[in-house]
């Protein structure tokens, strides 16, 4: 299979066009009505993911966890650097197609080997641009391996056999 990979903007253009104004764009009419937008509640409105969403695992006996926010990636990472603890950040994009094709394959991996934590990271997610940059992630998938709190491999792009080698000598370690 031929490595296949997404690149990033040099320097996360996105996150700085966003915050900058779009004169542009017209905005949208006020509501000429004076009631709410918004229906009303009987009850009221479902509240925002506890700190136990904020990471998901998934089914079965696979180590794959989904890391749902900013924070969380910090927290993670730092914890696997400080308890010296093995891992695979598994970075990617849901409009990534090596990244979808390289799910499963990952998925798999995480079942064969329960002991290593595979950390899948959204590199949309809001609060990470500066965090990918220091970590030099500019294209996905990029795969970081740790051992011993270090990071120890690095695979860029959807390279089957480079990811099953890297997994098995990172369980060897162990």
């Amino acid at each position: 299979m031929a490595r296949r990979l997404c690149r990033l903007p040099r320097f996360f253009p996105l996150a700085a066009a966003a915050s900058k104004p779009h004169p542009h764009l017209v905005p949208f009419a006020l509501n000429p009505n004076p009631a709410p937008l918004l229906p009303s509640f009987s009850r009221p409105p479902p509240s925002l993911p506890t700190l136990s969403r904020l990471f998901s695992s998934s089914a079965g006996g696979s180590s794959m966890v989904v890391v749902g926010s900013a924070d969380s990636f910090t927290s993670v990472l730092s914890k696997v650097q400080d308890e010296k603890l093995p891992a695979v950040f598994y970075y990617t994009a849901v409009w990534c197609g090596p990244c979808r094709a390289i799910a499963p394959v990952i998925s798999k991996l995480s079942s064969r080997y329960p002991n290593i934590p595979v950390y899948k990271v959204d590199i949309d997610m809001e609060g990470l641009g500066s965090k990918l940059g220091d970590l030099k992630i500019f294209s996905v998938p990029t795969f970081h391996f740790y051992h011993k709190g270090q990071k120890t491999s690095e695979i860029v792009g959807a390279d089957v056999k480079k990811l099953e080698a890297a997994m098995e000598s990172l369980h060897k370690q162990q």
